[in-house]
């Protein structure tokens, strides 16, 4: 769930600068243990980057070739590539920033959708 960062604790409050504290944390909804947290002004955070990942992609990509042999020394060959060959949707990737009131909420999928690709070559 999401909570006031516990160092808007720290914030003096002369002229109402502690009610301007706008972080956010993320805590544990049993235990209220703090998750997630801003790193303190002058720090590093420990997470680290890329820590958190998103959905995985799966795709079924295909390709079929047939060639025909017309002489001796020439040749054709049809071939076809697919990507994205079941048109299945893909969630991109959750809302990463604390602050907002939907982190970890996938809200969009992907603009990914079949493709076909045709060739024709001729060998001699």
């Amino acid at each position: 769930m999401r909570v006031p960062d516990p160092q808007c604790a720290g914030v003096t409050t002369l002229q109402g600068l502690r009610d301007a504290c706008t972080l956010n944390a993320i805590a544990d909804a049993k235990t209220n243990q703090i998750l997630l947290q801003h790193p303190l002004p002058g720090t590093r955070g420990v997470l680290g980057q890329r820590a958190v990942y998103g959905p995985g992609r799966w795709r079924f990509d295909a390709s079929m070739s047939k060639s025909f042999r017309i002489r001796e020394s020439t040749s054709v060959q049809i071939r076809v590539d697919a990507t994205d060959v079941l048109n299945h949707p893909e969630p991109n990737n959750p809302s990463l920033n604390i602050n907002n009131a939907n982190f970890g909420v996938i809200s969009t999928k992907s603009s990914l959708t079949r493709e076909l690709q045709g060739q024709l070559r001729i060998s001699f």
